[in-house]
């Protein structure tokens, strides 16, 4: 079996995993040095681990997480990319300029993650700015479908679906998305999470 290229975005999620290549945080960071890591070493398969947010319940129709909950991503989506007008958000689809998703991960891959980890298999929402208000979370929750929300997860998955190469993405959720005083962040939590889910999937030999 061949070990994936462990990927994550910022230091403190990698804190002690010297092997992880960190991409830096947001989608031009992470896209950037991902197709950069492609094109030094096409690795079999990418897993990028982290923390993220999630959508609170009656923010949107996806599944509801809490913070320590940890999952898997088995789609992702670009939630701002296009234009927001009077009537309601354009994406970059309905302008004829792109795709906003779906971004898919390997499904075989993440459906076995899942299994040892007993933890679901979500939607992702790529920002460039996190929901810190109510209504903004709600608009992206509901426009995505998503249950977490981070800042990468579309840029890695688009980086490695150039190329070719499968993906798997691991979160831990830090925190509830919307109001930031009612968010519940535990970042360090979140870290410890995330980890400990990734020592699992190792000594399992999942994926490998």
């Amino acid at each position: 079996m061949t070990p994936p290229l462990l990927v994550c975005a910022a230091e403190v999620e990698g804190r002690g995993l010297p092997s992880a290549l960190r991409l830096g945080v947001g989608k031009v960071a992470a896209a950037v040095a991902m197709s950069e890591a492609l094109h030094r070493r096409r690795p079999a398969w990418v897993l990028l681990f982290g923390v993220c947010g999630a959508y609170p319940e009656g923010h949107g129709p996806g599944s509801r997480l809490d913070v320590g909950d940890v999952c898997l991503v088995g789609d992702e989506w670009l939630a701002d990319e296009g234009v927001a007008t009077d009537e309601g958000f354009l994406p970059l689809s309905r302008l004829g300029l792109g795709s906003n998703g779906p971004f898919h991960a390997d499904a075989e891959r993440s459906a076995a993650a899942a299994r040892v980890l007993a933890a679901p298999i979500v939607r992702g929402a790529t920002v460039s700015a996190c929901s810190g208000t109510d209504p903004r979370s709600r608009e992206l929750a509901t426009l995505t479908g998503a249950t977490v929300e981070t800042m990468e997860g579309a840029a890695v998955a688009w980086a490695c679906g150039r190329a070719g190469v499968p993906w798997v993405q691991l979160r831990c959720v830090s925190n509830r998305t919307g109001r930031r005083a009612a968010g519940g962040w535990d970042l360090p939590r979140a870290v410890t999470g995330v980890q400990e889910a990734l020592r699992r999937l190792e000594a399992a030999n999942w994926g490998m």
